[in-house]
């Protein structure tokens, strides 16, 4: 998973500090539900939330966008269920929309190199008028705009 490198190299930073070891665990509870909660829901809605705090049988979720959160809250009683455990029981749910959090973009896709461009350009020469050499054009004209 994405998570695994980054959070060894957090928790040697963190196991040095004495003051910062305490927090540890509860961040690792934390990442735990925060899984169990994306296991719990539906992939488009997951990956725009994320499990920060649980007290007092509350967990608290930031949403990345109102469409996820107002698709965790018609879930709440599942997400709950699927959060509680013996250790920690979780009866509900706070929602909150955090427009300015999400995950990174995507990084921007590369433009064809120019021997794709001269394949491309030869299949259209070759192909006859129909929808396949509309679209092959496109394409084209997307590729070579600066």
């Amino acid at each position: 998973m994405a998570f695994q490198q980054p959070l060894r190299r957090i928790r040697a930073l963190i196991g040095e500090d004495r003051g910062l070891a305490v927090l540890l665990p509860e961040a690792e509870r934390l990442r735990e539900m925060d899984l169990r909660l994306g296991r719990a829901l539906p992939r488009s809605v997951a990956t725009a939330c994320r499990l920060v705090a649980v007290a007092n049988g509350e967990a608290r979720v930031l949403c990345a966008n109102g469409a996820a959160a107002s698709r965790l809250r018609s879930l709440a009683t599942t997400a709950a269920k699927a959060l509680s455990s013996a250790a920690c029981p979780v009866d509900r749910l706070r929602v909150r929309v955090e427009a300015g959090w999400s995950r990174p973009d995507r990084p921007e896709k590369k433009a064809l190199g120019r021997s794709a461009l001269a394949a491309w350009d030869e299949l259209n020469r070759e192909l006859p008028e129909c929808g396949l050499k509309a679209a092959v054009e496109r394409l084209l004209s997307h590729q070579r705009k600066p």
